[in-house]
Formats: structure tokens, C-alpha cells, sequence
């Protein structure tokens, strides 16, 4: 493969080792993997904040058209999102802390249109699998 893309997929899992592994086998040396995440201050201001270090499960509850949700993820500090990367080989080539602005009609609740403009919500990686020669090409 060229590109893998995880977009908010990997916090469900409590371990990334066996993941990571099978995204680097499958993918060209010099290909890609795309993730997002939910951004580690987040995760940690929504848990008890005993531990930041700590990885942990936790529930959200999302009220989702009137309808309350409780859905169970895993937050983990920002070293346990990295290390699975750079343990299996990956060169890490890009983080990006986006900061999206939402409309009022397509997110009425204020604290969730206003969160992402005043604290990380997400965080965007993309990590490379090196070349033979351990370089990366130009233009991946």
C-alpha cells in the first residue's frame, strides 16, 4: 500500500503494537500512515487527571439528538502514542494540532463549537515507512 489512514479509530484500542506492525508490513517502503487521535491534554482533562501518564479506559458520554451515548475509549500521554510508532520503524513526518472553527448551526452546543478554538481537541500524525536505504522520498 501507499497510504493507511486511521482517523479517530485508534483510541478504541487499548494496545497499538499488533496494529502498527501489520500497517507497516502492508505498506511500500516509503509509504504512509495518516492518523488522528484524540489530542492527550483532552483525554487527560476529561479523566480524573490522577495520572497523566498512565493509560487508561474511560467513558464520554455523548448526547447525540436528545439521546445520551456512553462510549469507552482509551487515553493515552502523548509518549504512548509515539512509541508504538518509532518502535516499529516509522519516521514520523508530520503533527499537527488542527484548530477547527464550527458553525452554530451544525454544532448548537456552545461548549463543543468553542473547545477546539481554545484547547487541542485532536491530533494529526503522519509517519513514513523509510526506504531500503532508510531515507524517505521526496513528495510522500
Amino acid at each position: 500500500m501507499d497510504l493507511a489512514v486511521a482517523s479517530l479509530v485508534l483510541h478504541y484500542l487499548p494496545d497499538w503494537t499488533v496494529v502498527m506492525s501489520e500497517v507497516f508490513r502492508a505498506l511500500k517502503p516509503g509509504g504512509a500512515l495518516v492518523l488522528s487521535v484524540h489530542h492527550p491534554i483532552t483525554g487527560w482533562l476529561r479523566s480524573d487527571r490522577r495520572d497523566y501518564h498512565r493509560t487508561e479506559l474511560f467513558d464520554e458520554v455523548w448526547n447525540v439528538d436528545g439521546v445520551e451515548t456512553t462510549v469507552q475509549m482509551w487515553r493515552r500521554p502523548i509518549s504512548a502514542i509515539f512509541t508504538p510508532l518509532l518502535a516499529q520503524g516509522f519516521i514520523i513526518d508530520a503533527v499537527y494540532e488542527p484548530s477547527p472553527t464550527f458553525a452554530e448551526d451544525t454544532v448548537p452546543d456552545e461548549r463543543m463549537r468553542a473547545a477546539p478554538n481554545t484547547s487541542p481537541v485532536f491530533l494529526f500524525i503522519r509517519a513514513l515507512r523509510p526506504t531500503a536505504r532508510g531515507v524517505v522520498t521526496a513528495g510522500t
